[in-house]
């Protein structure tokens, strides 16, 4: 005989009734549309403002991990800066960009890590960069570094740790020697005391003037992004077109400024000093390093083998902890 199906029972059909049993896959008709919304917000976004699209999202990541953006008002406008909590008397560690697109997120991969050493992190934006502001003046090293004072001064920050990457290097060492009270250790990342030959080497190959060379910029940057046609390197150089007169500026200025700081580099002789590069840097080569470790006596160097022009973004965790290790250190080496 065949097998007959049991009969519902009555909650059985009611439960039916109530709640009829939703389709397979269901899931898949309301994804696929908000996936492709999404891409297309983003692909718009992307193609209207391409560098504040990289920005936001860098931004957004650091905000996600406790790291906040600030900004505060100095006398030539507002400038913004990252800055991680903490208690009061955290010793503070102020990293100073240099160019490039990225401007303080440079340091995105290092702040909270550093941070989580029981640091206190600054990075600001300089002047002339990024979403701080751009006034109608002449973007010297000195400029920067009076800027960066104020900055230090308003925030009550005492005794600083501070690192400068490529000519922002210089912006601290222009800082360090004019306040040599209130560094107590000095972190010169892929750069510092150029002269004129180095700083035209960075012009070339950091401020790209064509589409074509703009895909290689922003790979040395580490934007993370794959070969863009050309109509794309296009707006993106016309999107970092803000940020381009405080570049060169800055680099027009290295002659006379680091004269300056010539002049004055006796006084940070008891600052401990590290020097850090990359061997693969194109701009700032062992020889360098070596000619800046001349100038500082008692400094020291640290070599990335690996490296670029920007450690901290191709090696973060061990650019980490490389500045946790030489900021835990007291002259003499305890």
């Amino acid at each position: 005989m065949p097998e007959t199906t049991p009969a519902k029972t009555e909650a059985q059909v009611r439960g039916e009734l109530i709640a009829p049993p939703v389709r397979r896959h269901a899931w898949i008709n309301i994804a696929g549309p908000l996936c492709a919304i999404f891409l297309g917000i983003a692909g718009a976004a992307m193609y209207l403002k391409p560098i504040g699209t990289l920005r936001w999202l860098q931004q957004t990541r650091l905000a996600w991990s406790g790291v906040e953006l600030n900004e505060i008002s100095l006398d030539d406008g507002l400038m913004t800066y990252y800055i991680t909590g903490g208690y009061w008397d955290q010793d503070p560690v102020v990293m100073v960009h240099g160019l490039g697109p990225n401007a303080a997120l440079v340091w995105r991969g290092v702040i909270k890590p550093v941070s989580d050493a029981h640091y206190k992190v600054v990075a600001p934006n300089l002047f002339g960069f990024a979403g701080s502001d751009h006034p109608q003046i002449n973007y010297t090293i000195a400029y920067e570094a009076g800027a960066l004072a104020q900055l230090i001064a308003k925030l009550k920050l005492e005794h600083v740790n501070l690192i400068g990457s490529d000519l922002g290097a210089d912006v601290a060492l222009y800082y360090a020697v004019d306040h040599p009270d209130k560094v107590e250790r000095l972190i010169l990342v892929s750069g510092g005391m150029f002269g004129k030959a180095g700083a035209e080497r960075l012009r070339k190959g950091m401020l790209p003037t064509t589409p074509g060379a703009i895909n290689d910029y922003i790979a040395q940057s580490f934007f993370d992004l794959p070969p863009m046609p050309d109509f794309m390197n296009q707006r993106m150089l016309a999107a970092l077109a803000d940020d381009m007169p405080a570049q060169t500026d800055m680099l027009n200025s290295v002659p006379a400024d680091e004269a300056h700081i010539r002049s004055k580099i006796g006084q940070i002789f008891n600052t401990l000093t590290i020097i850090l590069y990359g061997a693969k840097n194109p701009y700032f080569s062992a020889r360098e390093a070596d000619s800046l470790h001349a100038a500082l006596p008692g400094s020291a160097t640290v070599v990335f083998k690996t490296s670029g022009p920007f450690p901290q973004l191709e090696h973060p965790d061990d650019f980490a902890d490389s500045v946790i290790f030489i900021v835990k250190q007291s002259e003499g080496g305890n």
